[in-house]
C-alpha cells in the first residue's frame, strides 16, 4: 500500500515504514458509467448519503459515525436494459412480478454471483432484497462482499448492505458459495479487505464503506488496520480523511489523508515511506524516494539516501512496459564519498543500467535489443555492492543491436563494449585498477543456416562481418581498426539406418586495415594492413546410439523402475590450412582466435533414464498434472510418476592434434587460446605444442525428485594435473533445502618459466546453503550460508537470516560478512527488518531482493 499524508512529519516520527511500487502493467481500469440507482434500493441509498453528511438529518441515522460531506451522485431516469437473471432455490414463490425464493439462493447475472437464505426479486425493477448470509461475487477485479443484509439492483449494479466483510483480489470459486470452512484464495499478494457497519454500493467499482476498515491482512484477525469513518471506494483506489493506523490492535499512526489501491493493477504516484538503518561502513543511513506513475506504460522511482560516514547517494529507476515484448528498464546509483576516516580515500563512483527491446514488426522479424551497463569505479563495486556475487564482478559488458531475420538468414547492426577490470593496487590514497576495453563501434553482421542447392543434396551457406574495432589496455592500444570478414560454406549431410555423415568445407577471407608486432610480453599495434585467409573441411560420423533395456526384478525391487541404458558416440575431424600470419592478427573476439589446425574430436555420451512403473502421491518439488476448474486439486488426482527420465548422464570426450604447432601459433611458456582449444573447454590449457588435449568430463545427476548432482572436470594427463573440478549438488524437499558447490581451479598465467610452480595460480572455494522455509511463507523460516577460500585460508563471506512471518507481518534478523581484500571488510549486525504486508518494510535497507539468502 502506498500512504500519503500532509503530516508526513508525524509519520517519519512514529515510523519509518518503506513501501514497495507496484507491479508495472498495462491493464487498466475501464471507463464505467457514474450513474448510481434507481429502484427499491434508492431509498436506503438516499438516507445513507444524507447520514453521510448530516447524521442527525436522517431518522434512525444518528449512530452512523460524522464524516465529511460528499456530493450526491445525479440519479438515472430510467434504468438500463434487463440482463438475464438465472434464479436458484429450494422454494419459490411468484406473487405478480415479484420472486420470493428461500433455502440455498442463488443468482446469476452478468459476471456476479449473488447467494442468500432468502431473497425477494422484482423482475421488472431488478430490485433484490437478500437476507442471511448474503454474499455477492464477482466483477472485474474479483469482487467479494458478505453480509448480513443487502438491498440492490441487479441493472445498476447498486446497493446497499449491511455489517459487511469483504474484499478485492479473491480468486473465485468454480460453482462454489463462500463457506467459513473454505479458505479464501487471492489472486494478488496485495489484495484489497474491508469491514464496513454499512457498505453502499453506488455503481460497478464504486462504493462508500460508513464506519469501516481496510487491510491487505487477511480477515477477521488482521495484523494492521486502517480505521475511518468513511472510505470511498472509487475505481481502484480508496481514499479516507481523518483516520488511524493499528498494528495489532494498537494505534500507532494518525493520518490526516490516506490511499489504498484496490484495482490490484493500478499504481499511484507518492512519497515512498523514509527507510533508515546503520552501518559500521557508512555509519547512519536515512534515505526517501518518491514514486511517479508517469502514464499507463511507464513509471518512475528518484530517491536519495545519506550516508553520515560517507556522503549522499542518489539512485533511480526507470520503466517502461509497451506492446507485445516492448520493454525498457534503467536504473542508477551513485555514492559521492568524501572517504571514511582516518584516511579518507574516496571510494565513490557510479553504476548505470539499461536494458530494453523493442519490435518493429508483429512477426518479430526485425526488432531492435540493448543490454548496458557503464561502471565508473570497480572500488565503488566491491566496496558497495549489496551482494557478494555482484561485489566480485570485474566484467562489465553492454550491447545494442537491430536485427532482421528471414527465411534463415539473419543481418544485424551492433555495439559491444567489453570491459575487464583486472585488479585494485592502493598507490597512496588513490587507487588504481588497470582494465582492458574492447569495442566493437559498430559491427554489421550477415549469418544464415543452411540453404539447399537447387536439384542437389547439396546445402550452402555464407556468413560475413564488417566491423570496427578499438582495444586497450596498459600498454596497448590499437585506436579504431576496420575487420572485413567472408566466410562460405559447402556441406552435404547423410543419412543412412540411423548414421549420420555430414562432410563440409568452406573458405574464409579476413582482411584487417591494421596489424601487430608480436613481442616476449604485450604485442606492438602498427599501422600496416594485414589479409588472413584459410581453406577448411570437416566431416562428422555420429553412429545410431546403442540402446538396451534392463528389466531385473532386483533392480525393479530396488529402483521402482525400469532401466535403459544408451550409448552415444561422435567423431568430429577438422583440417584448417593457410593461417600463417596468425601472430600478426589483433585480438577482439573468437573470429582473431583462428589457427591452422589438423584434430579430431572424439566422445561418448552415456544415459541412464528409468521408466517409473507405479505413480506416487506427490511431495515438495513435484509437479502434478494439472487440473482445471477447481481451486483445490483432490488428493486423488495429485499423482507423479509414470513417465521416464534422464537419471544420469555422463559425456567424456577429448581432442588429437596430428599438428601439435598449429600452424606456428602455438608458442612454449605461453598461455595460447586458439579457436581449436575453445570448442572443447573454457579451461586454458595448450602452454605449448602437443598433440593431446586434457579429457574433459560433464556428469550430471538427478538422484531424486529433489536432488540434483553435477561434476565437471578436466584432466590433462600430459601434465598430470586436474586442470578444474566444479562439483555441485542441490537439495530441496518440502521446506527444507541445500546446496554445496566445490570448486578448484589451476588456470594457466600469460607467460612463465620452465619451472613447474609458475605455470598456474591456483584458486579452491567452497560455497554452502542450507535454509528452512521461504521468507513469504508463514512461520519460522532460517538459512545460512558461507564461502571459504582454502588458498587464503578465510571466510569470503558468511550469513545467517531468520524470519518468522504472522497473518500479514514479518520480523527478519540478519547477520553477515564480507572479506574482500583492503577494500572491504565488513561486518554486518545485527540487520533488522520489520514488514507489514501491503505496506512495505521497515529497518534496514540490506534486505534487497538481491541479498536475499533464501
Amino acid at each position: 500500500m502506498r500512504v500519503r499524508t500532509f503530516l508526513f512529519i508525524t509519520a517519519l516520527m512514529l515510523c519509518h515504514l518503506k513501501l514497495w511500487p507496484q507491479t508495472l502493467t498495462r491493464q487498466f481500469p475501464a471507463i464505467v458509467s457514474g450513474d448510481t440507482a434507481k429502484g427499491g434500493a434508492e431509498t436506503d441509498l438516499a438516507k445513507d448519503r444524507v447520514a453521510a453528511q448530516d447524521p442527525q438529518a436522517a431518522s434512525g441515522s444518528t449512530s452512523l459515525p460524522d464524516a465529511p460531506g460528499y456530493p450526491v451522485a445525479e440519479v438515472v431516469a430510467t434504468a438500463p436494459p434487463g440482463v438475464p437473471v438465472k434464479l436458484i432455490s429450494h422454494q419459490q414463490e411468484k406473487h405478480g412480478n415479484v420472486y420470493l425464493l428461500t433455502g440455498d439462493v442463488r443468482i446469476e447475472y452478468k459476471d456476479y454471483i449473488l447467494t442468500a437464505d432468502k431473497v425477494s426479486y422484482n423482475r421488472d425493477t431488478s430490485d433484490v432484497e437478500a437476507d442471511g448470509h448474503v454474499q455477492l461475487q464477482g466483477g472485474r477485479n474479483n469482487e467479494l462482499i458478505i453480509a448480513d443484509h443487502g438491498k440492490l439492483n441487479l441493472d445498476l449494479e447498486t446497493g446497499r448492505f449491511e455489517n459487511v466483510t469483504g474484499s478485492v483480489g479473491r480468486q473465485p470459486a468454480v460453482n462454489k458459495p463462500f463457506t467459513p470452512n473454505r479458505k479464501l484464495i487471492y489472486t494478488t499478494s496485495n489484495p484489497f479487505l474491508f469491514t464496513g457497519r454499512v457498505v453502499i454500493k453506488e455503481g460497478p467499482e464504486r462504493y462508500l464503506i460508513l464506519h469501516g476498515t481496510m487491510t491487505s491482512c487477511l480477515l477477521p484477525d488482521p495484523d494492521w488496520q486502517i480505521h475511518s469513518a468513511q472510505i470511498r471506494v472509487n475505481y481502484g483506489e480508496a481514499r479516507s480523511n481523518n483516520s488511524y493506523f493499528t498494528l495489532l490492535g494498537v494505534p500507532i499512526l494518525y493520518l490526516p489523508y490516506v490511499t489504498h489501491p484496490v484495482d490490484t493493477m493500478s499504481r499511484t504516484s507518492g512519497l515512498l515511506i523514509p527507510m533508515a538503518s546503520n552501518s559500521s561502513t557508512k555509519g547512519i543511513v536515512v534515505g526517501e524516494s518518491i514514486y511517479w506513475v508517469i502514464d499507463r506504460s511507464a513509471d518512475a522511482t528518484f530517491g536519495t539516501q545519506y550516508f553520515s560516514k560517507r556522503g549522499w547517494s542518489p539512485s533511480g529507476e526507470l520503466r517502461y512496459r509497451g506492446r507485445g515484448e516492448d520493454f525498457a528498464t534503467a536504473h542508477f546509483v551513485a555514492l559521492f564519498d568524501r572517504g571514511l576516516a582516518p584516511t579518507y580515500i574516496n571510494q565513490g563512483g557510479q553504476d548505470i543500467f539499461f536494458n530494453g527491446r523493442h519490435d518493429f514488426d508483429p512477426d518479430e522479424h526485425t526488432r531492435a535489443v540493448g543490454d548496458g551497463e557503464y561502471l565508473s569505479s570497480y572500488v565503488y563495486r566491491e566496496a558497495f555492492a549489496e551482494s557478494f556475487a555482484l561485489a566480485v564482478a570485474s566484467q562489465v559488458t553492454s550491447s545494442a543491436f537491430i536485427t532482421h531475420n528471414d527465411g534463415g538468414r539473419s543481418t544485424s547492426l551492433r555495439f559491444d563494449r567489453y570491459q575487464n577490470f583486472e585488479g585494485i593496487t592502493q598507490v597512496g590514497n588513490t587507487y588504481d585498477t588497470p582494465q582492458i576495453r574492447i569495442l566493437h563501434v559498430p559491427s554489421l553482421d550477415f549469418d544464415s543456416i543452411g540453404q539447399p542447392l537447387e536439384e542437389t543434396p547439396l546445402r550452402w551457406r555464407v556468413d560475413g562481418s564488417a566491423a570496427g574495432l578499438n582495444r586497450s589496455e596498459p600498454g596497448y592500444n590499437t585506436g579504431t581498426i576496420g575487420r572485413f570478414d567472408l566466410y562460405p560454406h559447402l556441406e552435404l549431410p547423410l543419412h543412412l539406418d540411423g548414421w549420420t555423415f555430414r562432410p563440409e568445407v568452406a573458405a574464409r577471407e579476413t582482411f584487417y586495415t591494421e596489424s601487430q608486432i608480436p613481442t616476449a610480453t604485450t604485442p606492438l599495434p602498427v599501422n600496416a594492413t594485414v589479409n588472413r585467409s584459410d581453406l577448411e573441411a570437416s566431416f562428422e560420423l555420429r553412429p545410431p546410439a546403442l540402446m538396451r533395456d534392463f528389466k531385473v526384478p532386483s533392480l525393479q525391487k530396488i529402483l521402482g523402475s525400469d532401466l535403459r541404458h544408451t550409448i552415444e558416440p561422435d567423431l568430429q575431424y577438422r583440417y584448417v590450412a593457410g593461417v600463417n600470419n596468425f601472430s600478426s592478427i589483433p585480438r577482439f573476439d573468437g573470429n582473431d582466435v583462428v589457427s591452422d589446425t589438423n584434430e579430431v574430436e572424439y566422445s561418448v555420451t552415456q544415459r541412464l533414464f528409468l521408466k517409473h512403473l507405479h505413480p506416487k502421491p506427490c511431495t515438495g518439488g513435484d509437479l502434478p498434472p494439472p487440473v482445471s476448474g477447481e481451486i483445490y486439486v483432490p488428493a486423488t488426482y495429485t499423482e507423479c510418476g509414470g513417465d521416464t527420465n534422464e537419471w544420469i548422464t555422463w559425456k567424456l570426450a577429448a581432442k588429437y592434434f596430428f599438428d601439435p604447432y598449429f600452424g606456428g601459433a602455438a608458442s612454449p611458456f605461453r598461455r595460447n587460446v586458439l579457436a581449436s582449444t575453445l570448442d572443447l573447454t573454457g579451461v586454458a590449457f595448450l602452454n605449448g605444442p602437443r598433440n593431446y588435449s586434457p579429457v574433459i568430463s560433464r556428469l550430471k545427476v538427478r538422484t531424486s525428485d529433489h536432488m540434483d548432482l553435477e561434476w565437471d572436470a578436466d584432466y590433462d594427463f600430459k601434465t598430470k594435473r586436474l586442470d578444474a573440478s566444479n562439483v555441485f549438488a542441490n537439495y530441496r524437499r518440502d521446506d527444507f533445502f541445500g546446496s554445496v558447490a566445490y570448486s578448484t581451479l589451476q588456470a594457466l598465467n600469460p607467460t612463465f618459466s620452465a619451472t613447474l610452480g609458475s605455470q598456474v595460480t591456483k584458486y579452491n572455494l567452497l560455497r554452502l546453503l542450507f535454509g528452512y522455509g521461504d521468507p513469504a511463507k508463514p512461520g519460522f523460516s532460517a538459512d545460512v550460508n558461507a564461502g571459504y577460500d582454502f588458498v587464503q585460508n578465510a571466510l569470503q563471506y558468511g550469513g545467517i537470516q531468520a524470519t518468522y512471518n504472522w497473518n500479514c507481518c514479518g520480523l527478519s534478523i540478519e547477520y553477515r560478512r564480507l572479506a574482500l581484500g583492503s577494500v572491504r571488510n565488513e561486518n554486518e549486525c545485527c540487520s533488522v527488518r520489520f514488514s507489514l504486508a501491503g505496506v512495505g518494510a521497515a529497518g534496514s535497507q540490506y534486505f534487497k531482493r538481491s541479498e536475499r539468502i533464501f
